[in-house]
């Protein structure tokens, strides 16, 4: 088997369950099936207090996130495709290198209609929140406090995964 190469996660569709990976001579395709979350479940201690039964996001590690670093393995004589719509090879293996950390903030403006706004981060970062990112199908409204992965898209801070908390003091 090849020796992986570090690529960073470009896209990952989560009701596809598929995402890409590149760097920069070219992309792959990875299936969540090859993904391996380094670590295991994990357990986040701003859930730990959560009001919300069975939060998944105490027990599960998050899919992979826009921006973060992998270790990619294709397939024997397999190389990156150059160009993005082209048919990318597809990887065996996708390894975390670093564990993702749940953030918190508050949601400053969210447009429904048009389906994205931005959090505050607790960091005091400034994240585009976009609706397919949003958890359970909810609208986040203006003041609510959420969770999420903090991921990167054309090198802008992004916020992944996001669950609408509700506990409001979390």
């Amino acid at each position: 088997m090849p020796d992986p190469r570090q690529m960073r996660v470009l896209k990952y569709i989560p009701e596809k369950l598929y995402g890409f990976a590149g760097d920069a001579v070219g992309q792959v395709f990875f299936h969540l099936g090859v993904f391996d979350p380094k670590g295991g479940w994990m357990r986040h201690p701003q859930c730990e207090n959560c009001p919300r039964g069975g939060c998944p996001w105490s027990k599960t590690p998050p899919p992979p996130v826009p921006g973060e670093l992998v270790l990619i393995t294709l397939e024997d004589g397999s190389v990156p495709c150059p160009v993005e719509g082209q048919h990318a090879p597809r990887a065996v293996r996708a390894e975390r290198v670093h564990a993702p950390v749940a953030t918190r903030g508050t949601v400053e403006t969210f447009d429904a209609q048009r389906g994205y706004g931005f959090i505050l981060g607790d960091d005091r970062k400034n994240y585009y929140l976009h609706r397919c990112e949003v958890t359970e199908n909810k609208i986040p409204l203006p003041g609510q406090r959420v969770m999420f992965y903090a991921g990167t898209r054309e090198d802008r801070p992004r916020a992944c995964h996001v669950r609408i908390c509700l506990d409001q003091t979390a």
